[in-house]
């Protein structure tokens, strides 16, 4: 056996290589922070307004009583409850998107979208689900929000409920069990960002402004009197006419002496100063309904041209779709929480809000599209659920189909009570209508159910895709739809035999 000489080898030392950190793990951390920030175990309140009142974010909730930060805060919440709702199906069977319908239409929506629209305003609004069993399903029966002041965040950004046993760290929370819809929220910012947060100062000025106003207007809005004493009076009567004439400024009534003299004297001069005050509010006006709208013609319509309104109009729509954004995030998780508890793993519908006129004229065209193709006749039941028409408000015109038999030749109707594999009018059907025609027929009743038959792993998968394909189509239309199949592949048949002759 030859023997290789020895190559020169280096050794390692594994345990003093220096690791490399993974490329799936974080970097940069909390605890790896140089302001020490990761020593704590929660992330206090980085709201600068709130750090330097020393306060909670409840001191938020006494702006909403301001006269315009109020109105302002209804008017955009409004703009996405006016909305309408539907549960798309999008992949997930019609059973499944049905079943997620109903469970929402038991739930207060309206006040549930009220609440989870705090968020933008406080940065983050907690909804607790509560959970319940209806004929054996788990559905959840309310969702409400809770107070912001409960919660804080820990180290690694999760969400605790602070509790009387655990006040500072809180308590983890249950899975599935709490939505968080959050406004503008960051790593370094867990709580998101707070609208409230910059009307807070506005308020507190106009609110100082109006003090010194209501002052103002007191001081110089009304008469003075003044009250002339003869030269070397004592000071008690000098007091006495004093007090008379304080007690005059409210009563109207006066007595001094016969060498005294009360003269009226208005106040000249003022109405330059009384606008100072009227401008100092109105300013901060204009910043809140922009803070909370994105814009503020529609709060003060005192002038402003159509070019500007539009502009106006255009941003508050931007800002109502981000607001839409946050409701269905928070209702689509919660679809997941359901189908989860209820279906396992499977395809989710989605929560969609959508304005009804604009949906209407675009479902409009695509029902137009669709039945001017030829293949497809909508129900009298889609109409009426689509459209909102009653039962008396339509009727349905049926077309008889073009013949393509000789002039004279009698069409084969295809009526309940006949027999239509009589062989004779298979015979006559099959000399006179064209391959090309018959094919196209074919395709059009035969393509959803060969699609179903290559795809589906099981006869019941064929029956609920049949269920899913043509949910709008009653029984008695089914078996007409699928007697006049097998009735056209008996003709297709004959066909490619005579041809085969």
């Amino acid at each position: 056996m030859t023997r290789h000489p020895r190559r020169n080898r280096k050794a390692v030392n594994f345990a003093s290589a220096s690791p490399r950190r993974s490329l799936f793990d974080q970097f940069a951390t909390r605890e790896r922070s140089p302001d020490f920030s990761g020593l704590l175990k929660t992330i206090p309140d980085p709201d600068p307004v709130l750090r330097k009142l020393g306060q909670d974010v409840s001191v938020y909730k006494e702006l909403l009583s301001d006269p315009r930060v109020g109105p302002c805060v209804e008017s955009r919440k409004a703009a996405v409850i006016s909305m309408e709702w539907e549960i798309g199906r999008g992949r997930a069977k019609s059973r499944q998107a049905k079943f997620v319908e109903g469970v929402f239409k038991d739930l207060d929506l309206d006040r549930i979208i009220r609440e989870i629209l705090d968020a933008p305003l406080f940065g983050m609004q907690p909804m607790e689900v509560d959970w319940g069993k209806v004929g054996g399903s788990v559905v959840p029966v309310d969702v409400v929000g809770k107070p912001l002041r409960w919660f804080v965040f820990d180290a690694d950004n999760n969400l605790r409920l602070r509790t009387r046993d655990n006040l500072l760290e809180g308590e983890e929370l249950p899975e599935r069990k709490f939505l968080l819809p959050r406004y503008n929220a960051t790593f370094d910012d867990p709580y998101g960002e707070r609208v409230l947060s910059r009307v807070f100062w506005p308020v507190v000025f106009k609110r100082g402004g109006m003090e010194f106003w209501v002052r103002f207007v007191e001081k110089f809005g009304m008469p003075y009197l003044m009250g002339r004493h003869p030269r070397g009076c004592e000071d008690k009567e000098i007091r006495e006419l004093a007090e008379a004439l304080e007690a005059a400024v409210q009563d109207a009534v006066i007595v001094v002496p016969d060498d005294a003299s009360v003269e009226l004297k208005e106040a000249a001069g003022k109405s330059g100063s009384s606008a100072l005050y009227r401008d100092l509010k109105n300013s901060c006006d204009e910043d809140i309904a922009i803070s909370i709208l994105g814009q503020n013609l529609t709060t003060n319509v005192s002038g402003g041209s159509l070019a500007a309104a539009e502009v106006h109009e255009r941003v508050r729509r931007e800002i109502k779709d981000g607001d839409k954004k946050i409701v269905a995030k928070a209702f689509n998780r919660l679809i997941d929480w359901i189908c989860h508890f209820n279906f396992g793993d499977c395809e989710r519908p989605e929560f969609v809000l959508f304005e009804e006129e604009d949906v209407d004229q675009k479902q409009a065209e695509r029902d137009k599209t669709l039945a001017d193709t030829g293949q497809l006749r909508f129900s009298k039941k889609y109409w009426m659920r689509t459209y909102g028409f009653e039962e008396d408000d339509i009727e349905l015109v049926e077309e008889k189909p073009a013949s393509s038999l000789p002039p004279g030749q009698p069409p084969a109707e295809f009526n309940e009570g006949e027999d239509i594999s009589d062989q004779t009018a298979i015979d006559m059907l099959a000399g006179n209508i064209p391959p090309e025609q018959l094919q196209a027929q074919a395709e059009a009743l035969l393509g959803p159910v060969l699609a179903l038959c290559r795809e589906a792993a099981s006869i019941e998968d064929i029956m609920t895709g049949l269920v899913d394909a043509f949910p709008d189509l009653d029984t008695e239309e089914f078996e007409k739809r699928l007697t006049m199949a097998i009735f056209i592949a008996d003709l297709w048949g004959m066909l490619n035999a005579a041809e085969g002759r």
